[in-house]
């Protein structure tokens, strides 16, 4: 479990292997509930988040400062490091003194997201980063994590008990990193493991994915159908009631506190059941090669309005779009994400015309998809569900690079014994 706003880590731990992991070794995260044997630790292990807060938002306070000077001076703005950050957190703590009671590695390693959130800034790849609150604690053990018996340790506070419905898949991985993250008011803990890489035998099969909005298009060249996301339309109606009142009531008050807990607790359940699904539709389709667009959804959510200068373009339909939140609610990088290291083998490709091409004889026109369910070609009167037939196009494609072809358009669709000459 990774918050969004949170920056990457050099490992992941989201299953796939780490850049500088040794052959046949991934990472996997297990999240944990945290259970404290007395309050007094509870408060102990704030109190370090409360630090770690405090220690990024006072360098982000200076670099910021920093930026905008020289901003205003015409200059290039400074890039910190992780050990420019480091011997600016020295000083910081030599005239902090509740600081340096504080677990010194903990604590100085927020710094090392910070970096992170800066040079992802200075690439363009995210936004200028930005002061925490309080309510939002996380601490990070960034090595020598130490778990037995289903305990963790943390230093000079003690060993926090572990809860996990079905315990720990890997007992004898070793832990490399632990993240506590307090969540709508209980603690979390996400350990990463280094496990030995899983054989994944490949059964012969590729299979073409089309992700759409709500609902999945799957064709493995024998069969089609739909996987349709989980409705969570109840839910998502009582994420607004709950905005609607909290944009009403007075800040800090008590029961705007109180619809803002139910509000997350809601929002978590909302992305609890997307991510159940997409383990579930991740799985049923690791046999074998996974197909799937190399879609963009980053620039597919952005904004469309542009500038008064340079105005968007089809402002209206992508507003719509963004406004339900569509894409980002089906999930379609977490699905990618699972089938990299499920799958055997995951190839992406060209997702140009794919929707308005005809899978049965390889016409390509705007007017064969009449709307969103229904594809009738204009060529060969071939009729299909527009998805269905996008997911065998996609197929397609995947079939023609995995032999080295390279054609973004086939007009000789894939046979069963080009399936067969592929898993030979």
């Amino acid at each position: 479990m990774q918050p969004p706003s949170r920056p990457s880590l050099p490992d992941p731990c989201a299953g796939e292997p780490a850049p500088d992991a040794p052959d046949g070794i991934e990472h996997r995260q297990i999240v944990y509930r945290v259970l404290f044997d007395r309050p007094a630790t509870a408060r102990r292990l704030a109190a370090v988040a409360g630090a770690c807060r405090f220690v990024w938002n006072e360098m982000l306070d200076q670099q910021a400062q920093l930026y905008d000077m020289a901003r205003m001076c015409g200059a290039k703005p400074p890039a910190p490091t992780f050990f420019t950050l480091g011997k600016a957190f020295t000083q910081l703590r030599r005239v902090t003194p509740w600081l340096q009671a504080m677990q010194y590695v903990p604590v100085r390693y927020t710094l090392k997201y910070q970096t992170d959130a800066w040079r992802r800034f200075f690439r363009g790849e995210g936004g200028r980063p930005r002061f925490k609150r309080r309510g939002r604690d996380s601490v990070t053990i960034p090595q020598d994590v130490r778990i037995r018996d289903g305990k963790l340790y943390f230093p000079k506070i003690g060993w926090l008990q572990l809860r996990r419905r079905g315990g720990n898949p890997y007992p004898d991985a070793e832990p490399v990193q632990a993240v506590l993250k307090r969540v709508n008011g209980k603690w979390m803990a996400t350990v990463c493991y280094a496990v030995a890489a899983p054989a994944r035998p490949d059964d012969g099969t590729v299979t073409g994915v089309d992700m759409n909005v709500g609902q999945v298009a799957v064709s493995d060249g024998r069969r089609a159908r739909l996987l349709h996301a989980p409705d969570s339309r109840r839910l998502v109606a009582r994420i607004r009631r709950y905005q609607r009142r909290l944009a009403r009531q007075r800040r800090g008050s008590r029961r705007r506190e109180r619809t803002r807990r139910r509000l997350a607790r809601t929002q978590r359940r909302v992305a609890q059941r997307r991510r159940n699904w997409q383990h579930q539709v991740s799985r049923s389709l690791a046999g074998g090669t996974v197909t799937v667009e190399a879609l963009r959804t980053r620039a597919m959510t952005a904004s469309a309005k542009g500038t008064a200068e340079a105005p968007g373009r089809h402002v209206r339909q992508k507003a719509g779009l963004n406004r339900d939140r569509a894409i980002l609610a089906t999930g379609w990088g977490g699905l990618r994400t699972m089938l990299a290291y499920k799958a055997p083998r995951l190839v992406a490709v060209d997702p140009a015309h794919t929707s308005r091409t005809c899978a049965a004889c390889g016409h390509a026109d705007a007017a064969s998809r009449r709307n969103r369910a229904n594809f009738e070609c204009v060529a060969c009167r071939h009729a299909d569900h527009a998805d269905l037939n996008a997911a065998r196009n996609i197929r397609r494609r995947g079939l023609a690079r995995l032999h080295g072809e390279e054609r973004s358009h086939s007009a000789t669709p894939a046979t069963r014994e080009t399936d067969r000459r592929l898993a030979a």
